[in-house]
């Protein structure tokens, strides 16, 4: 990738857009290396999206970045994870802290830390963003452009998204049968997988992965449940159900000279890792790391926009070999989950040629403490 230098000035304006996770970490990442920026977004949004469970590493993130703020009496802690995975008829369970809380109850806190309401907030709805010639005036007066929002990525640049699959995760609430459980659960089935948690005593999380849009989601939803050997028989009384796409794509070109992308705007995994909020997390670190060390002239501009890529390229192709894995244990190449399948090794035979400059490039530098120095 080539990358021209052009003329920055020594105190660059720096604005992030979106409304989200990404949008704010990278607000709080960018304070944690000394530069102030403003917030292109909608502080009073609600997230539409599903139920989060915050491992350790996003617990440790979150307090490293927004450390005013405590998510302890605002979520459910959990102890424990209940896994039942391909032909394995022996569930296991195993330690694994985490806390269970609502997108809204997350992204409410963060939007009342101190760095958040440090931020100058143009409330603009990125999910619904003006015309683009609109936006581009906007946005003119600012020399870097962080997007956590695909709709908002420049029109000018040359995209490409490598991605493909057709899966969709159908969540919903209901309502647990043993009180005070302190446990995740996930489990294949024939054609799909599930995973819950409880949110309070008596409420949890139920999510079904499903390698297509069924007609009738809610259905789908059921009849996952009802083939359960461990989590239908843990949940009553399901609510009203939510569908979102979830077959994971990566965008590229992943940053340029005056911008970046962070989050799903730069790249989405599939949720059976995981990692989608530890990634938008560390996305959104990275970010500040190099964009700092580019405006000290610590860093060359070329040599750290190549080292963001290409660290984010690495981390999708290792998380596309985890996937593989997963649902090639549970569901081999049936017929629902073969297209899935092929789609991400289409992906991955489309990177593998980069990849030994990839890994070249990656070992050039390291994080430390928020900075980027050579390794």
């Amino acid at each position: 990738m080539d990358f021209h230098k052009q003329n920055q000035p020594t105190t660059p304006s720096i604005a992030v857009v979106g409304n989200g996770l990404s949008a704010l970490a990278s607000v709080a990442a960018l304070a944690k290396v000394g530069r102030s920026c403003d917030l292109i977004g909608d502080p009073t949004k609600d997230s539409h999206g599903p139920p989060l469970v915050l491992n350790d590493v996003s617990e440790a993130l979150l307090g490293i970045l927004f450390p005013d703020i405590s998510l302890q009496a605002y979520g459910y802690r959990l102890t424990h994870r209940w896994v039942r995975w391909g032909s394995s008829h022996s569930p296991v369970k195993v330690s694994q802290p985490a806390l269970a809380l609502s997108s809204n109850t997350l992204l409410t806190l963060l939007r009342q830390s101190q760095v958040a309401r440090a931020s100058k907030i143009h409330p603009i709805d990125p999910d619904h963003p003006p015309d683009p010639a609109t936006m581009s005036e906007l946005l003119r007066p600012y020399q870097w452009v962080i997007h956590t929002n695909a709709t908002t990525v420049p029109p000018e640049v040359n995209w490409s998204v490598l991605g493909g699959g057709q899966r969709i995760m159908v969540t919903t609430e209901g309502e647990s049968i043993s009180a005070n459980d302190s446990c995740c659960y996930i489990e294949s089935l024939a054609d799909s997988w599930l995973f819950s948690a409880p949110l309070s005593e008596r409420r949890t999380i139920i999510q079904g992965c499903i390698p297509s849009a069924p007609n009738t989601p809610q259905q789908a939803l059921l009849e996952s449940l009802y083939q359960s050997r461990g989590i239908g028989s843990r949940v009553n009384n399901v609510n009203s159900i939510r569908c979102f796409p979830c077959s994971p794509y990566i965008r590229q070109p992943l940053c340029g000279v005056g911008w970046f992308l962070v989050g799903k705007a730069a790249i989405k995994l599939d949720p059976v890792s995981g990692e989608g909020t530890p990634f938008a997390l560390r996305s959104a670190i990275l970010m500040a790391a190099v964009l700092d060390g580019i405006l000290s002239d610590r860093l060359p501009l070329e040599a750290g926009l190549q080292h963001y890529c290409s660290r984010l390229t690495y981390s999708f192709i290792s998380h596309l070999q985890g996937c593989t894995r997963f649902y090639e244990e549970a569901f081999g190449f049936q017929k629902n989950w073969s297209s899935e399948l092929h789609c991400m090794y289409h992906i991955l035979n489309i990177l593998y040629p980069q990849f030994d400059q990839i890994l070249h490039d990656i070992q050039l530098y390291q994080l430390v403490d928020f900075r980027l120095v050579q390794s």
